[in-house]
């Protein structure tokens, strides 16, 4: 039940995806204060009109809106938000004077030749916060090194349609107009950081045509960060580079340490152990186990939903079978008792219907239990098929059947090693894809 077909969905696109897929689970949608039932294709008709208007009447209270925030840009004044460096008073910008320090260092720090990952690992190490009390990122810096506000202007429309596309979505009409409020640094030096970051924008050529296959799927140590690939020269004259993995947090240093580890060794102890697996029936026969005992448990949540409603049911049927007898013993029973037996009926019929709904789920069949031979027939392809492929290819499969490798603590390269592999597997041979765990440890 809603009040109105507008608060349901004021997107006729959605509102007709809800209607659908309600209709398809049996669940009816009545509509209070519009007093529309959609049971017949006339009543469902009449909602769809009726969730036309919605979405007309959304779309132009947006235009509206839109419309009054473009008008006030023009007149250089701040349609709200929060901003670091600033107290917004009734959609006017005040200076907050301890964070425009913040904002003062950070533009400071940049025309002094500091890149963006360099600025927040340097702010997170002296305890500056983000406006919402966060560390500094890559992200929140080159947002205020490329915010134009601080310099006094007030930019509008850079991005449309923001709840659909997102950053994809710029705008070719954007308002950029000197501002009312008072600015935190120089119309100079803003000229200065925008010169700066034009240059810094041309990529230089590639040099390194390596790959990194465990991409991600290796985490580090200390903060379950997935490890990126990263490569350093032998010495400052060779053209030869060392591959390795660490965790280059994008909030620098301050948040977690790069943890590397030799890419070339860690690879070669994944691919090895995985083939080495198939070999060892005592490893596949504990992953067999484990995985198929986790499957034993999948429909437990639907078990427990069905024996909440059942009770419900069960105590329900009781009270209608009471008053059955007492309408049994008089002629004429009483208004009062008629109803209440016709609104426990209602009630019966709607627990049933939810209880039918989980006994079908709980009939329906789901993944099968892996067995032995499965799992050897899986590892076995997969340790045969990933040397042969191009190694732009060799990230794909492997992101296929490991779902993690964790890394162990060490104070060099050479100290961490892989604690263990968690594979992943889909045994299911209908539409029902469950992922299913099992673990490879390195001994």
């Amino acid at each position: 039940m809603i009040w109105k077909v507008s608060r349901l969905s004021r997107r006729q696109i959605d509102f007709l995806n809800i209607i659908e897929h309600l209709k398809k689970h049996d669940v009816g949608l009545f509509s209070y204060s519009d007093n529309v039932n959609a049971s017949t294709s006339m009543e469902i008709a009449m909602l769809q009109m009726m969730g036309t208007f919605a979405e007309l009447e959304r779309n132009t209270i947006v235009e509206n809106v839109k419309m009054g925030m473009t008008q006030r840009a023009k007149e250089g004044k701040w349609n709200g938000g929060s901003v670091l460096g600033y107290s917004s008073k009734n959609k006017n910008l005040i200076i907050n004077e301890s964070e425009a320090t913040t904002v003062k260092y950070t533009f400071d720090m940049y025309v002094s030749g500091k890149g963006f990952k360099a600025i927040a690992n340097q702010l997170n190490h002296e305890g500056y916060k983000t406006k919402r009390g966060a560390s500094f990122s890559i992200n929140s810096i080159r947002t205020i090194i490329m915010n134009p506000l601080y310099a006094g202007f007030i930019r509008f429309n850079q991005v449309e349609n923001w709840s659909e596309k997102r950053r994809t979505g710029k705008s070719e009409n954007v308002i950029l107009i000197e501002g009312k409020h008072e600015p935190i640094i120089s119309i100079v030096l803003w000229r200065k950081t925008q010169k700066i970051f034009k240059q810094k924008s041309s990529k230089p050529s590639k040099t390194f045509t390596g790959h990194f296959p465990l991409t991600t799927l290796l985490r580090c140590p200390k903060c379950g960060q997935g490890m990126i690939g990263h490569k350093a020269k032998k010495s400052k004259s060779s053209k030869e580079y060392i591959r390795y993995y660490g965790n280059f947090h994008y909030k620098g240093s301050a948040v977690c340490n790069s943890n590397l580890i030799r890419a070339d060794e860690v690879e070669l102890f994944v691919f090895n152990r995985i083939k080495e697996v198939t070999t060892e029936p005592n490893i596949l026969n504990f992953i067999v186990d484990k995985v198929n005992e986790k499957i034993a448990h999948l429909k437990q949540p639907i078990r427990d939903r069905l024996s909440y409603v059942e009770e419900p049911y069960n105590q329900t049927d009781k009270k209608i079978n009471k008053y059955l007898a007492i309408i049994e013993k008089v002629p004429t029973p009483p208004e009062s008792v008629l109803d209440r037996l016709t609104d426990l009926d209602k009630d019966k019929k709607a627990l049933l219907e939810q209880k039918k709904h989980l006994e079908y789920e709980l009939s329906k069949p789901t993944i099968k239990e892996i067995s032995f031979k499965q799992l050897q027939n899986i590892l076995s392809t997969f340790s045969n098929i990933l040397p042969n492929i191009p190694p732009e290819k060799q990230k794909d499969l492997l992101h296929s059947v490991i779902n993690k490798i964790t890394v162990n603590a060490g104070d060099s390269p050479t100290e961490r090693s892989v604690k263990d592999i968690q594979l992943y597997f889909d045994a299911s041979q209908n539409d029902n894809y469950v992922l299913t765990y099992g673990t490879v440890h390195p001994s």
